[in-house]
């Protein structure tokens, strides 16, 4: 594990290292429906899980810009274990809503944290104890928590704001519920408290980490750390599925060039698929368009940061968003020319399909609510999605 602070440059290195892993580890990771242990501990070793985190810790505190570009490599390669690292980098990010003692214990013996968010604050529940508070209950959405070392489950509390709570791993049970079509490597699992005891120190309100417009509520002054998390988070979300699309045409490209040289050498002609090439070329030019919606919100978010208006951030989200759908609609069609061997499941256009339809429906990608929104927006109307 790196020691020292890492570069922008050194960042996408190491993530132009990790891909050809990623896209050779993609079927596995799918069929045992979590990340390899190979995969984890390569990306350990690279040093990007630390991105997120402090200096004073040992971390990188890179900035937005280095972990959308780190991001969109990996995910061109596949996008369950491009989500899963989007996501463990970010959480770093989360847990620097916790006090700073509790920070100093948990980045005590190396400069990162492993430990899935889950924002279904449904499911389970909160009371307040003398010291801390009780949990229960069951949460869904554990990204990689096979890997895990701790959890962050969001829950309710009786008149008061949802709370992030920080709580070992070993002190849930594990609930093997991820039999999905898509973003099978993942491998969110549910997860079950009962009725632990979660010290005071190790919960702050949900409100922190989307803080309002205005001063960052961050104590570290990196810009990273000057950043609303919510974008970031539709980053960590959009990005793997832009990028996996791309990966999927430059596959498809590959592939029917070489059945244009094998039926050339065989036959003396060329094919006449002025048909597959206008899908082709449609679904190319969307990928790049959606990449460039993304590559706006960026650019925008890196000259406002805390100081853009709730209505601003709720634009970005909508943006990308739409972004996502535009996406998600050009693989369909990208995989109607695939031919019959776009149907195995080993085949990575057929996987991009799957993991694209399926992450299309995170809850930061809420069609209705982001539409609507937008919407509102246009209009001078107040938007009312509280993610971002």
């Amino acid at each position: 594990m790196p020691s020292t602070i890492m570069s922008h440059e050194e960042l996408i290195e190491a993530a132009e290292k990790l891909a050809p892993l990623f896209r050779a580890k993609a079927r596995e990771a799918e069929l045992a429906r979590r990340a390899p242990d190979d995969v984890i501990a390569a990306v350990e070793a690279s040093g990007l899980y630390a991105m997120m985190v402090p200096a004073k810790f040992g971390g990188h505190e890179a900035d937005v810009d280095t972990y959308f570009e780190v991001v969109l490599k990996l995910a061109r390669a596949d996008a369950s274990l491009a989500w899963l690292t989007a996501f463990y980098i970010e959480h770093n990010y989360w847990a620097l809503g916790f006090p700073e003692p509790v920070l100093e214990r948990l980045f005590a013996e190396k400069n990162y944290v492993l430990a899935p968010v889950s924002l279904n604050a449904g499911g389970g529940g909160a009371e307040r104890v003398d010291g801390g508070f009780r949990l229960k209950g069951q949460w869904s959405w554990g990204t990689c928590i096979t890997h895990g070392e701790w959890v962050m489950p969001v829950a309710m509390l009786p008149g008061e704001l949802p709370q992030l709570f920080l709580l070992p791993k070993r002190e849930v049970e594990l609930i093997d519920t991820w039999f999905v079509s898509g973003m099978c490597g993942t491998g969110s699992l549910d997860y079950r408290i009962d009725d632990v005891f979660v010290p005071e120190e190790h919960a702050f309100p949900m409100t922190a980490a989307f803080g309002p417009p205005g001063q960052s509520p961050s104590r570290y002054e990196a810009p990273i750390f000057q950043t609303p998390l919510a974008p970031i988070l539709g980053f960590a979300a959009g990005l793997p599925l832009v990028g996996a699309a791309q990966g999927a045409l430059e596959a498809w490209s590959a592939e029917t060039r070489g059945k244009i040289e094998e039926k050339r050498d065989r036959m003396g002609v060329l094919p006449g698929d002025d048909g597959k090439f206008s899908v082709a070329a449609k679904a190319a030019l969307t990928f790049e368009a959606a990449e460039l919606v993304f590559r706006q919100v960026l650019r925008d978010l890196m000259e406002q940061r805390y100081a853009a208006s709730m209505q601003t951030r709720s634009g970005w989200m909508s943006r990308m968003a739409h972004a996502v759908f535009m996406t998600r609609d050009a693989i369909a069609e990208l995989a109607t020319i695939t031919g019959a061997s776009g149907a195995r499941l080993d085949s990575p256009i057929q996987r991009a399909l799957r993991d694209i339809q399926t992450a299309s429906n995170h809850v930061f990608f809420d069609r209705e609510s982001r539409y609507a929104d937008y919407g509102r927006i246009l209009t001078g109307q107040p938007a009312r999605n509280v993610l971002a």
